[in-house]
């Protein structure tokens, strides 16, 4: 309903109150108002149809509602599509009378008829008909009686009613009262005075300012002749103002003088326009922007194409390789008209009547693609669903940024994204309505309402500032409805105190459109300005450059050059695959790019468009070029790094400057003029991180508000990092801290790929619309399509020399040996390539191979540090000189060791239960081989002999201490007794002892650190006061043992035979201490991942601090890995492990084997065939050897294939019988460990033997030293375990076997059955819930002790 119609009406029907009693004068409103309804609702068919409009009316364009004929052109709109108020007529004839909208024409007669016409009222205003009507004024729109004229005071707006009267009484044809000149003395409102005459009042500004606006010319009078020196003086010659308001863009001269020839000069003056008013540089003539209002800036331009341009009928100039390619690049489409041959199009699709080449995306897409419009006809209506960073327009048809709603600019086609905003915060200077608008101080109680609710008049209006007032207020007193009150002028707020003004600072808010660049506020007021290079334009509020701008775009295979002014249009080079990103060099005129057919980063000259190469045989997913400091940086997805090299390198030399935990970065955009570097993540954890183009001071800075971000790119002038986000479909920015959030999220915006920022715009390209769009970067408004093709857009650039400006580079001052990359701060640092180390002098990298290094391990990574670093920095905010290795197929990472002697690097990872080992060559991680794969259960302390790689380890779920030979074939438990939890293992080879942490189950029990032989042995407790011991390590000669109480935060000392005990309090967050060649090492956890060291030089000093999670550390060195004992040579002659001692070495035996003679194993039989021992030596239990799973109970898994052999022969797999147990190094073992049984089976009685190592199939003959079987008939082996049968035989065995296991098992379950029914009376029968549930048990009762053999 429109209700604003029905107030119309009844208004129409006002007259007839004063013609008929109230009765009749309300049945005709009733009336007026049904018969609106009749004529106004609509006739419709059905729902879906057009509406019928009854008469009197017609439909609006779009067929929606129908509008009376009365209310088309009436200066509102009536339909939703506006249609009503179009083709309106702007002119009037002359019996014509045009409404103040300017919409509407009526006949004169209708004027002041007491009917209202026009939908502004401005037919029935000021009219004033009097009875004895003599004088018509106003365009006959008012006639007033003969006592109305010449009585000195105005009745008509044209002043009609005072001209021509003589005062005197002499000459004016209407006779004048002199007694109209005795009036009292007038009073006047605020800021005005009257006439000398009385007749009238006339503001203060507007006396001596050259227009008489006195009857008598008072206001005039006494006028100052001569202005001060400090003085402007108006043209007219009677007004003097300051100087410093002459050219600031308000007259405050009546004839404008002040305002007239004030050239905005901009540098380098060239070009005068507008009648003298402004003067533009020689760069901004055809330049394609009209600069000069009079348009003289572009007239008679005329430019040159080059050969291999052609020359569009709209002045442009496009490469002649995009002339005829099926896409129009010329503003007119020159270029595809009279193309001999039809282009090939792409897609497929072309426009129906003009032929050219369309994509499915451009059909509906808003834009006008062919010439014959029809990609834009018939479209179907989208259901319309807004983002969550967008608000809904009451209309439902369109969404807008939810920063629009509110704004003060409509940008709903309803106009309801400027309703229902709240109380609007008026200007210091105006006064706020009751109904919420705001007026200007001069309005309020002038006599007129200019509130909508006229709250700015009565009330205490009348009431005039008094004298104390007056001086009271520090700029002046107005008078309003609630009484005085003190103002202050524009520019200044008004304090607490009701009286005081301070200066307003008009730029405190970045989103302040007052100015393009730079806002800079003054007393009073503020001035806007350039940043250097750009020029200011004579609006005083924008900024523009010298030259044209280019934008850099990747069209899928091709780097394509497009003029933002010109609209030129070139192509630079084409690659064979998509490029995905792309930079330049301005001082070179190089682009750089990467495209997906090879594995380097090429460049492309800017202007002999020739190619090379830059490096090879590396991955690039997004590069970035560092213009100040001469290098390029590039992330590796592969290996989660970013890296840098010199611009001008010629080599595959490289550095890496992060690599610690980069989870899937993706996009990365440069600040050299900070010395910064930002990039997007999309892994486990979305943000946008940056840090010093270094490396240190590493933070994130947005980690809300994303959904998967994209491209990034910095606004250098206003200092704030823009991002796209494909999730959110929107594109959202912060300041280089992260602090103000603005989520940009529009129709244009819902797929953006790449991003730039140039000054005023924000540049995207949009790979599926396949455009690249442009808005405004603050508001996101005036959004326009820049390049428009039938291929994808990925990357973009703006080119321009303003964005790379020259500077001081830092590097120049470093005499660096390989690379000098920017720190924040604008500092200079040297970078070494990934097998070098930056020495003491901070600027030379070196080769130290032979030199200590610390590990740290991360749960998915390795790094590697040289000690000697510690030495070339002061505590570090951030990683020191070290290189990263992501471990493969590992994410739990929780335990490690490490072998120099052949570089092999073992891990324990919780994540997969499983000890791997992998080999560290050059900058590469291999993983190598799985040693142990426990189920249910996890490694909780390992370490490894680097004499034998024989390992020794614990788990949590059994807490006793396992060796395992090099090959992984052999295991045996070394102490099983006494142990309530291992967490560390520390040996040391050469002396033959071993020390490790016994963690008491009890909590109010003490921890102890325990020590002993490598075979086991002389075991003691070298410490029992601690509370929770760990990270143990040995000092170089094997003497003292060190550990990390982290309970206590304390790092305690002891020697071997307990004496000697010592302690060093640390920082709070010990977790763990290692020792190298020098220096002692230890790490605290708290708020960051600490890194301390004491040698010969410091104490207690802190190295480095990080953010990274660390779980363990350990320093490698020649020191720690020399000696040897007698397992080194021949394995010390032992057949299965050879264990160290103090005095030499103890041979042990594999699990379910017997030593035989010191150094010989031989199977302990005590299990049936197909069945095995387990670990607790009592128990035997079925096993399926590389049937894919682990069928005994102890559930350490199975190695079907002995994959690493320690002399580097890959060992073959068993293929004898699987119940098979021999003596042979190459047999396969389920990783077991053997027994503590009798060191010497020499002595057994012949029946033992023949029982135990003969299987007791055969007898045992003692030859020399060595005892052998020979087998009785029909078996064979070293232990006679094969049976020779002949085959028949086998198959009948075979089948015979069958029937037994058959009937075995039928009468397994005829027991249980019976058994069940026995214990259960009551139950007949079992669901398959109660199966499924009983199932379920089993198998948890199964899987709750992985060990539970022992």
């Amino acid at each position: 309903m429109d209700y604003k119609r029905l107030s119309v009406l009844c208004l129409l029907c006002g007259p007839f109150f004063f013609f008929f009693n109230v009765v009749m004068a309300v049945y005709l409103c009733i009336f007026s108002v049904l018969l609106h309804l009749i004529l106004t609702v609509p006739l419709q068919e059905d729902e879906s149809g057009p509406v019928k409009c009854s008469l009197g009316s017609r439909q609006c364009k779009d067929g929606s509602q129908c509008v009376l004929y009365i209310h088309e052109c009436d200066g509102e709109p009536d339909c939703r599509d506006e249609s009503d108020e179009e083709n309106c007529e702007l002119a009037c004839d002359n019996d014509q009378f045009q409404c103040a909208h300017g919409k509407k024409c009526i006949d004169k007669d209708e004027v002041c008829d007491g009917v209202l016409q026009c939908q502004d009222r401005s037919d029935e205003l000021h009219c004033s008909k009097a009875e004895g009507c003599v004088h018509l004024c106003d365009n006959n729109n008012r006639c007033l009686p003969a006592t109305l004229l010449c009585d000195s005071e105005r009745d008509c707006l044209d002043g009609t009613d005072e001209e021509n009267c003589d005062v005197t009484g002499g000459t004016s044809s209407t006779t004048i009262n002199p007694a109209k000149f005795a009036l009292k003395a007038k009073k006047c409102p605020l800021g005005s005075k009257p006439c000398k005459d009385n007749s009238d009042c006339v503001l203060f500004n507007h006396f001596c300012d050259g227009e008489n606006d006195c009857h008598d010319g008072s206001d005039e009078e006494e006028c100052s002749s001569t202005c001060g020196a400090d003085q402007f003086q108006c043209a007219h010659g009677k007004k003097c103002i300051e100087k410093n308001q002459v050219c600031d863009g308000v007259h405050q001269c009546q004839d404008r003088s002040d305002e007239q020839k004030c050239t905005k000069y901009i540098e380098d003056c060239a070009h005068h326009c507008d009648g003298g008013n402004r003067c533009i540089p020689k760069t901004f003539l055809c330049d394609g922007e009209g600069d000069c209002e009079d348009g003289t800036d572009e007239a008679n331009c005329v430019k040159d194409c080059s050969a291999s341009e052609f020359r569009c009928t709209s002045g442009q100039c496009v490469s002649t390789t995009l002339h005829c390619d099926g896409h129009p690049d010329c503003w007119d489409h020159s270029d595809e008209e009279g193309c001999i041959k039809a282009p090939v199009c792409i897609s497929k699709k072309r426009c129906p009547h003009s032929k050219e080449c369309l994509v499915q995306e451009w059909l509906c897409d808003g834009e006008q693609d062919c010439k014959d419009g029809t990609d834009e006809k018939d479209c179907p209506v989208v259901a319309l669903s807004c983002g969550d960073y967008q608000w809904s327009c009451k209309s439902k048809t369109m969404c807008i940024p939810m920063a629009w709603r509110c704004d003060g600019t409509k940008d709903c086609h309803d106009g309801g994204d400027e309703t229902e905003c709240g109380l609007v915060a008026c200007l210091p200077h105006q006064f706020q309505c009751g109904s919420l608008e705001c007026v200007d101080l001069s309005l309020v109680c002038n006599g007129i309402r200019n509130c909508a609710d006229g709250s700015d008049e009565d009330g205490s209006c009348k009431i005039n500032c008094a004298e104390a007032e007056i001086r009271h207020c520090a700029q002046g007193c107005f008078s309003t409805p609630q009484g005085p009150r003190c103002r202050c002028a524009v520019g200044y707020k008004l304090e607490e105190d009701g009286m005081t003004c301070t200066d307003v600072d008009e730029c405190e808010n970045y989103l302040s459109s007052l100015c393009s660049q730079l806002c800079i506020n003054t007393i009073g007021s503020y001035k806007c300005d350039c940043h250097v290079g750009y020029l200011m334009e004579a609006d005083g509020y924008n900024c523009r450059i010298k030259g044209e701008a280019l934008l850099l775009s990747s069209v899928q295979t091709d780097l394509i050059l497009f003029g933002l002014r010109s609209g030129s249009m070139d192509l630079l080079s084409s690659a064979k695959k998509a490029i995905l990103s792309l930079d330049y060099d301005w001082h070179e005129r190089m682009v750089f790019w990467v495209s997906l057919d090879t594995d380097s980063i090429r460049w492309s000259s800017l202007d002999q468009k020739t190619m090379g190469t830059l490096i090879r045989g590396v991955r690039a997913d997004s590069l970035a070029v560092d213009w100040l400091g001469r290098n390029l940086y590039w992330i590796d997805g592969v290996n989660n790094q970013i890296v840098a090299i010199k611009l001008s390198a010629g080599s595959s030399s490289f550095s890496i400057i992060l690599d610690e935990d980069l989870d899937q970065p993706r996009s990365l955009a440069l600040l050299p003029q900070k010395g910064l570097m930002f990039w997007t993540e999309i892994g486990n954890v979305v943000k946008i991180e940056r840090a010093g183009m270094d490396g240190s001071e590493r933070r994130a800075v947005v980690n809300s508000s994303l959904g998967w971000p994209g491209g990034v790119a910095v606004d250098t002038l206003t200092d704030r990092v823009y991002w796209t986000d494909e999730r959110l479909k929107a594109i959202g920015s912060a300041t280089l801290d992260g602090d103000d959030i603005q989520i940009l999220q529009m129709k244009e915006t819902a797929n953006p790929f790449s991003l730039a920022v140039f000054n005023d715009m924000l540049y995207w390209s949009d790979a599926k619309r396949r455009v690249v769009v442009a808005a405004n970067k603050i508001t996101g408004k005036n959004v326009r399509v820049i390049l428009k093709r039938q291929r994808q857009p990925f990357g973009v650039k703006i080119i321009h020399q303003i964005l790379q400006q020259s500077k001081e580079n830092p590097c120049k001052n470093m005499d660096c040996s390989h690379l000098c990359v920017l720190a924040p701060r604008l500092k200079a640092v040297c970078k070494c390539p990934p097998d070098l180390v930056l020495v003491d002098d901070g600027l030379t990298c070196t080769n130290l191979v032979d030199a200590a290094f610390l590990l740290m391990i991360s749960p998915a990574t390795v790094t590697k540090i040289y000690l000697q670093a510690r030495h070339t920095s002061e505590e570090l905010k951030g990683w020191p000189e070290h290189t990263a290795f992501q471990v493969p197929s590992v994410n739990e990472a929780a335990i490690m060791d490490y072998s120099l002697r052949d570089n092999t690097l073992l891990l324990a990872d919780d994540g997969t239960t499983s000890l791997t080992s992998f080999k560290l060559k050059d900058l590469n991680l291999a993983s190598e081989a799985q040693l142990l794969k426990l189920r249910g259960d996890t490694i909780s302390a390992m370490a490894l002999d680097w004499v034998t790689f024989n390992i020794y380890w614990s788990s949590n779920k059994q807490p006793r201490l396992y060796v395992t030979s090099n090959s992984s074939v052999y295991t045996t438990v070394l102490i099983k007794d006494g142990i309530g939890g291992v967490e560390s293992i520390a040996l040391h080879p050469p002396s033959g002892s071993f020390c490790f942490n016994n963690q008491a189950q009890d909590t109010n029990a003490v921890a102890t650190v325990e020590c002993a032989d490598m075979d086991g042995g002389d075991r003691r407790v070298v410490w029992k006061n601690g509370v929770q011991p760990n990270s143990l390590v040995f000092s170089s000669n094997g003497e003292t043992i060190i550990w990390a109480d982290t309970h206590l935060d304390v790092i305690g000392s002891i020697q071997l035979d307990g004496s000697g005990y010592k302690e060093l309090k640390v920082a709070v967050g010990l977790a763990a201490v290692t020792l190298s060649e020098d220096a002692l090492i230890w790490m605290t956890v708290s708020d960051k991942t600490r890194l301390w060291y004491s040698d010969d030089q410091q104490e207690n000093k802190l190295w480095f601090e990080v953010g990274t999670e660390v779980v363990n550390i350990k320093a490698i060195g020649k020191s720690r890995e020399t000696g040897s004992n007698e397992c080194n040579v021949k394995n010390g002659n032992c057949q299965h492990l050879c264990l160290a001692t103090p005095s030499g070495r103890t041979c042990r035996c594999a699990h379910d084997h017997v030593n035989v003679n010191g150094t010989h194993c031989s199977p302990g039989h005590r299990c049936p065939a197909g069945s095995r021992l387990c670990l607790d030596e009592l128990t035997c239990q079925s096993v399926k050897l590389c049937a894919g799973h682990v069928d005994c109970s102890d559930h350490l898994g199975e190695n079907c294939v002995i994959l690493i052999s320690r002399s580097g022969v890959k060992l073959p797999a068993h293929t004898k019988s699987p119940i098979s147990l021999t003596s042979s190094p190459h047999s396969i073992t389920i990783f077991t460990a053997t027994t503590n049984g009798s060191k010497e089976l020499l002595n057994l009685n012949a029946q033992m033997c023949s029982q135990i190592r003969c299987s007791g199939n055969g007898h045992c003959v003692e030859s020399g030293i060595e005892t052998t079987c020979v087998c009785s008939t029909g078996y064979s082996g070293d232990s006679c375990q094969d049976k020779s049968l002949p085959v028949p035989l086998v198959f009948g065995g075979a089948a015979i076997c069958a029937v037994v296991v058959v009937i075995v098992i039928a009468l397994m379950i005829k027991w249980k059955s019976a058994h069940s029914r026995r214990e259960n009376p009551g139950v007949k029968e079992t669901n398959m819930t109660d199966l499924e549930s009983k199932t379920t048990v089993a198998d948890e009762e199964k899987e709750t002790d992985p060990l539970s053999c022992l």
